[in-house]
């Protein structure tokens, strides 16, 4: 299996400065989809359509939680799955409010583990 560049930001939590590659399809997968929510459109050269805008779809007050969530599901299925995976990917989107703050919750699941959450 050929190995993908471990790309996970140094300030991330579960960043591991050992690891240069990885090369099981999780992992793959994992990585893949944390560059695709957190990145912009157009961020990625050769790819314009590539990115979540998650800052934009989240605090612009025009979209609600299931067009939020369809937005993440289609660039999850353009840019992550292969077409013969053996993932299900499930996306929950929650907006909340509290006396401090009001903000959404994203969180990622593949075959019925949560494995990204996302606070905003």
């Amino acid at each position: 299996m050929i190995g993908d560049i471990y790309s996970r930001d140094a300030e991330s939590v579960k960043y591991n400065q050992k690891v240069i590659e990885v090369s099981d399809e999780l992992s793959q997968l994992i990585l893949k989809i944390e560059n695709t929510l957190f990145s912009r459109k157009g961020d990625v050269l050769g790819a314009p359509n590539f990115g979540c805008n998650l800052d934009d779809l989240i605090f612009s007050l025009v979209f609600n939680e299931a067009v939020i969530k369809q937005r993440i599901v289609s660039q999850i299925q353009m840019y992550c799955l292969p077409d013969d995976t053996k993932f299900s990917i499930d996306v929950q989107v929650k907006f909340f409010s509290t006396l401090e703050r009001n903000g959404a919750l994203i969180d990622i699941y593949i075959n019925e583990n949560r494995v990204i959450g996302a606070l905003f």
